[in-house]
């Protein structure tokens, strides 16, 4: 690679780099002086690149949100249409409604099968017939806490088979467990009741819980015959 060579301001020959005089003209060799560069640094702000909600929201307190809401209007509606509601879903009973009709499908399902499987073990269809459709309708008539009409049926049912287990060898002839089964499940279901709701959807529904208990407890009962048979 070629070594830069100096001009002589004077005469203007190239002399090789490093030469204090020129080859030519004798000279003086003058360095060319190259200025320093400056270099300006300009300070810039910084830009705000928070978005304009995240700002809104960070200059918002919970507080004034509150007291926002507060005194909008349509607060107060709002308010007490929650009120409304929630005062109609304590008159209805809603979640009460709920628990008691599954306990109550609950018992009736277990009683029937029961009394059905005992009766055709001893292959007595009117039986199996009678039980699901008795425990269904005292099921269906009495009103109890989730709880009890839950186990009042099935406890009723399991003593009247234990009953019914010891007292089978003294009366061959009769279907003693299946009857008494059926009795106990039945009286069980009915203790304790206690009277109806004055509401006019719970007393409609009144109304239709018997039959709906009548319906469950034939079907299981069949249910349980067949299997039991």
């Amino acid at each position: 690679m070629p070594k830069a060579s100096l001009t002589c301001i004077y005469c203007g020959a190239k002399n090789p780099a490093g030469t204090n005089r020129c080859k030519a003209c004798g000279a003086p060799i003058e360095l060319p002086i190259v200025p320093p560069v400056r270099v300006t640094t300009i300070n810039t702000p910084a830009r705000n690149i928070t978005p304009p909600a995240m700002a809104q929201r960070a200059d918002t307190s919970p507080e004034q949100i509150r007291d926002a809401l507060d005194a909008a209007p349509i607060n107060d509606q709002l308010k007490d249409g929650l009120k409304a509601a929630g005062l109609g879903i304590g008159a209805l009973g809603v979640g009460t409604f709920f628990a008691r009709t599954a306990s109550e499908a609950a018992s009736i399902a277990f009683s029937a099968f029961m009394v059905g499987y005992l009766s055709g073990m001893v292959n007595n269809g009117l039986i199996a017939l009678a039980g699901g459709l008795v425990i269904g309708l005292m099921v269906g008539l009495a009103v109890k806490r989730p709880i009890g009409a839950l186990l009042s049926a099935p406890i009723g049912t399991i003593l009247g088979l234990i009953a019914g287990n010891l007292l089978q060898p003294g009366v061959p002839a009769l279907p003693l467990t299946a009857l008494l089964a059926l009795a106990g499940g039945a009286i069980a279901a009915i203790l304790g009741s206690r009277r109806s709701s004055t509401n006019v959807v719970a007393k409609w529904y009144g109304r239709l819980r018997p039959f709906l208990g009548m319906a469950g407890g034939f079907m299981f009962a069949m249910l349980g015959y067949v299997i039991g048979k």
